[in-house]
């Protein structure tokens, strides 16, 4: 016997095994019963694992944790505040207001002995350099999903599933 049930009642549609009921009771499934809820569940099976794989992708560009989302925003903030600020205005800036307007640079500068231009650099080069990776890896995910979407049988949604490359 199958996991599934292969009749139902005719009186009320209950799926059930044929063991137990007259035949008058009871009629078979089409043989395609289950076709369309087996192709939604490896539909959603795949778009999950896409899903996990795009996560994990993203981990390896960007450190995870509670806090980072919030020192990546900052950092980024501070690049685009540096790049935007008139040069004489920053000149004038004493170290106590490029700390206060610049914190984590100012942090990085104490830290390493760099120049708040080379670490706001470095900050500017990580981020395109995240971006760039991050897209990529949003537009590949995008373009599998659709795929499987898209693929009207089980084995053609995992045929487009398998066809996925990462990189």
């Amino acid at each position: 016997m199958s996991g599934r049930p292969t009749h139902r009642l005719k009186a009320d549609g209950s799926l059930v095994y044929p063991d137990g009921y007259p035949d008058s009771a009871i009629e078979p499934l089409p043989a395609n019963y289950y076709d369309a809820l087996d192709l939604a569940s490896e539909e959603g099976r795949l778009i999950a694992a896409i899903d996990r794989k795009r996560e994990a992708q993203r981990a390896a560009v960007m450190t995870q944790g509670v806090g980072q989302s919030y020192a990546y925003a900052q950092k980024a903030q501070e690049v685009y505040d540096y790049r935007n600020v008139v040069g004489s205005i920053l000149a004038a800036l004493t170290t106590p207001q490029r700390t206060a307007r610049y914190p984590f640079a100012m942090a990085e500068v104490a830290a390493t002995g760099d120049s708040l231009a080379t670490v706001i650099s470095r900050f500017e080069a990580g981020m395109a350099s995240s971006r760039t990776k991050i897209a990529t890896i949003e537009a590949i995910a995008t373009k599998a999903k659709r795929a499987i979407r898209a693929a009207s049988t089980t084995s053609a949604k995992q045929a487009a599933y398998a066809a996925v490359t990462w990189n």
